[in-house]
Formats: C-alpha cells, sequence, structure tokens
C-alpha cells in the first residue's frame, strides 16, 4: 500500500505544532486531516477510516489519554502515537510503548516526548504503517 492510501489524523491544540506535522506528513504522501482536540478528533474518526493517529496528551475539551482509550475500544487495530512534553501527572520514556498517567497504565504503539525530531517521528510512522 502505498503513502497516498494511508491516513494519518494529527490531534494537538499547538497551532504550529499540528501544522508542521500535518506538512511533513502530507510531503510524503499521507493523506492528511487534523483536529485541534480529542472531541474534534473522536467526531473525525467515526466519520472517516485512519490508519494511524497522533495525538498530544494535554489538550482542553477531551484530553489525549480519553481520545486513546475511546480508540482502543472502538478502533483496536488503529496505531497511536502519543506525543507529549511529559509532566508531572505523567510517567514514560521517549520511545516507550506506554504511559503512566496519573498512575494508570495507557499502552500506545510509542511515546515521544517532545521536543523529539520530526525525522524520527516520520521514520516511527513508516513503520508502523508498513506493521
Amino acid at each position: 500500500m502505498t503513502n497516498t492510501q494511508k491516513r494519518i489524523l494529527v490531534v494537538d491544540d499547538d497551532d504550529m505544532l499540528r501544522e508542521t506535522h500535518v506538512m511533513v506528513f502530507e510531503d510524503e504522501g499521507y493523506q492528511v486531516d487534523s483536529a485541534i482536540n480529542g472531541q474534534e478528533a473522536w467526531d473525525l474518526i467515526n466519520k472517516n477510516h485512519y490508519d494511524l493517529v497522533t495525538t498530544d496528551l494535554f489538550m482542553p475539551i477531551m484530553n489525549g489519554i480519553e481520545f486513546i482509550l475511546k480508540c482502543q475500544e472502538d478502533f483496536p487495530s488503529l496505531k497511536i502515537v502519543l506525543v507529549s512534553g511529559g509532566g508531572s501527572d505523567v510517567e514514560a520514556e521517549h520511545g516507550q510503548d506506554f504511559i503512566k498517567f496519573m498512575g494508570k497504565r495507557v499502552n500506545v504503539d510509542i511515546f515521544l516526548k517532545k521536543p523529539f525530531s520530526l525525522i524520527e517521528m516520520l521514520s516511527i510512522v513508516e513503520k508502523l504503517l508498513q506493521e
């Protein structure tokens, strides 16, 4: 399957980061949509098929954890990349396949701690989409 057949949803309330990630994925030929919070993303994911989601953790309305848990329940084959700068409620190491948020373990395909390189993110996304 070529990149043009793969769909990615980028979820982040930081306009510059979201737009940068969208541009990077589009430049590689992916079909990309974006959302500013988990609720907007949830609405999109129920209308469209996505192969992979990149989501921030701390967002208004519906945070990344709430969004991830809903996705895992209803779309278990969806690849999930969680990105976050961390914080006192987050226990996670860059590159792990889980985080602990407020003491609760949440599995993801990979956790990327901000700041990270766009080349690294793109490489990880490409690898996940080939699985």
